[in-house]
C-alpha cells in the first residue's frame, strides 16, 4: 500500500488545519524526500473527480454548442487525462527551477507535499458540482455557480498553503497562486486546442 491509513488521515487533517490558517497543520505531513515523491501519486485518485468534472463539462458543451457531439469520446478522455498529468507536474518542475532565485529552497519540498495533498480536499466541491449536474439536481446555471464557488475555495486553499508552507507574505503567496493558475490555464488552452484539432 502506497499510503497508510494514518498518513491519509494525518495529511488531510493537516490540509484542513492549514485551510483554517493554522501552521500546526504542517505536522500532519511526511515532509521527507520519500514523502515528497510519494505525494505525486495522489494524482491517481484525483483522476476520478477530474474526469467526472470533464464529463459534465463535455455534456454542457454538447448541449450548448453545435458540433460538439462529434468529439471522439475516447480521445477526449485521453487528452483530459494527459492534461491533468502535465498540469500535475508542470508547476513543481517550474518552481524547482525558480526555487533558488526566489529564495524558496528551504521550503520547496514541504510546500509541494502540502500542495499535492491539498488537491484532494480541493477536488471535493468540484466533484460535488459534477455529481449534482450528472444526476440532474442542478442545471447548467447551478453547475456553473457551484463550480465557481468550488474554484474560489480551491484558490483560497492554495493561498493558505503558500502562506503557511512557504512562510510567505500575502503578496508573495498571491503571486504564487496567480502563477500556478496562469500555468494551468496555458496548459488547459493548449490541450483544448489539441481536442479541437482532433
Amino acid at each position: 500500500m502506497v499510503f497508510s491509513g494514518a498518513e491519509i488521515r494525518n495529511s488531510l487533517a493537516g490540509v484542513w488545519q492549514i485551510f483554517k490558517g493554522n501552521p500546526q497543520g504542517l505536522r500532519g505531513f511526511d515532509l521527507s524526500i520519500a514523502g515528497f515523491w510519494r505525494s505525486f501519486l495522489i494524482v491517481v485518485p484525483l483522476m476520478i473527480p477530474y474526469l467526472l468534472v470533464s464529463k459534465a463539462q463535455l455534456q454542457i458543451a454538447i448541449s450548448e454548442f453545435p458540433g460538439a457531439e462529434n468529439l471522439e469520446l475516447q480521445a477526449f478522455y485521453w487528452v483530459e487525462a494527459g492534461r491533468l498529468l502535465l498540469d500535475w507536474v508542470a508547476f513543481p518542475v517550474v518552481l524547482a527551477v525558480l526555487a533558488r532565485p526566489l529564495g524558496l529552497t528551504r521550503h520547496y519540498v514541504g510546500f509541494i507535499v502540502v500542495r499535492n495533498w491539498s488537491e484532494l480536499l480541493a477536488a471535493i466541491p468540484l466533484l460535488a458540482a459534477a455529481l449534482l449536474y450528472g444526476i440532474g439536481v442542478v442545471g447548467l446555471d447551478g453547475f456553473t455557480f457551484v463550480s465557481l464557488v468550488a474554484t474560489g475555495i480551491a484558490l483560497y486553499l492554495r493561498f493558505r498553503v503558500a502562506r503557511v508552507a512557504l512562510e510567505a507574505s500575502v503578496s508573495f503567496a498571491l503571486g504564487i497562486v496567480i502563477f500556478d493558475m496562469a500555468l494551468s490555464t496555458v496548459i488547459s488552452l493548449g490541450f483544448s486546442r489539441l481536442v479541437s484539432l482532433g
